[in-house]
């Protein structure tokens, strides 16, 4: 069976780096059906400190959160039964048209990630199959899903709600093209919609702001996503002139650090941010370390939420290691 692990950190009484928890979110449930869905961060706005965010107790997943807010959950879902008709195998939502089934949009900026498997986002301009380590900018687009392929498909999802009332955006940026020659391994898939008011895939490759070695080892850093700061629509956002570590604007970004197999960090890459940060591993095994020698390692598919701790990351094992990071910025009232 799936497991959903979560890693939490903190700070105790006295200002210690911690590991508050680590356990299955309280908001998981599998279906008989072969569908898991685990909810592993839930804001009910902005935030405004390293600290903002619970699980939910109520029943349920509200399909959007409120404004200014965001949820984070990963998502499994069976493979289709062969034979079936493919418009039978589009998932569907409550109050969509069945001559475009599961078609629908929401007032929300969507960061998704494929862990595992295949899917295909349906859009206005046709269907796109996505594949492990794939990302999608979804700006509050028409679209749908279906699962392709022989096994079951893996994804997380941030939504990310905006608030018009919200602060002035830091920073204005837009989507800028592709890289044309890269050694990534993970694509972009942006969508948009036209002057018609009809979705479709503004670009799909690799993202343009990335740092990767000269040669075949070494650290990669690629951003996916960068909103410029408090979010206040759902077309608002884009690509920063260079890569820096923390989000643009004191905004949200979503980016992939890569290390390679057998690097030896040592004593380098400690460092804080005030940030709440999701790390969700797809690649490899992944240690963190807290100060005071605290270190747990996590597989492929778990999770950190890393709540502005000094800390570090190492590779483990013979495997490449990489992760999706999505960090939230704390913001003044």
């Amino acid at each position: 069976m799936l497991t959903f692990r979560r890693v939490e950190t903190g700070h105790d009484g006295d200002g210690r780096a911690v590991i508050r928890s680590d356990a299955t979110p309280v908001r998981t449930v599998y279906a008989p059906n072969g569908v898991a869905v685990s909810e592993l961060l839930w804001l009910d706005g902005p935030v405004r400190s390293v600290d903002d965010g619970r699980d939910r107790t109520d029943a349920g997943f509200p399909l959007e959160p409120p404004p200014g807010g965001a949820s984070f959950r990963i998502i499994s879902m069976p493979p289709p039964q062969r034979g079936v008709d493919t418009d039978a195998t589009w998932l569907r939502v409550p109050g969509d048209d069945p001559a475009r089934p599961g078609m629908h949009t929401t007032d929300t900026l969507d960061y998704v990630v494929i862990i595992d498997g295949e899917i295909v986002l349906g859009l206005d301009d046709g269907d796109h199959r996505l594949g492990p380590g794939d990302v999608v900018i979804q700006r509050g687009t028409a679209h749908r899903w279906r699962v392709v392929g022989d096994r079951a498909c893996t994804y997380g999802v941030l939504m990310l709600r905006p608030d018009p009332a919200g602060p002035p955006t830091a920073a204005s940026l837009q989507p800028r093209a592709s890289a044309l020659t890269s050694t990534a391994r993970m694509r972009r898939l942006v969508t948009g919609t036209d002057a018609d008011g009809k979705s479709f895939a503004h670009s799909f490759g690799v993202p343009p702001v990335l740092l990767e070695p000269s040669g075949p080892s070494g650290v990669s850093l690629i951003d996916f996503w960068q909103s410029g700061g408090p979010l206040r629509s759902v077309d608002q956002g884009g690509d920063a002139d260079s890569w820096e570590l923390d989000p643009v604007g004191d905004g949200i970004c979503c980016r992939s650090p890569q290390l390679p197999a057998g690097m030896d960090v040592g004593d380098r890459g400690w460092h804080a941010t005030e940030t709440i940060d999701l790390n969700l591993v797809l690649r490899g095994r992944l240690q963190l370390a807290l100060p005071d020698g605290i270190t747990t390692v996590l597989d492929a598919g778990e999770t950190v939420l890393q709540r502005g701790t000094n800390h570090q990351w190492s590779p483990v094992g013979d495997e490449a290691t990489m992760w999706f990071a999505v960090m939230f910025a704390v913001t003044a009232p």
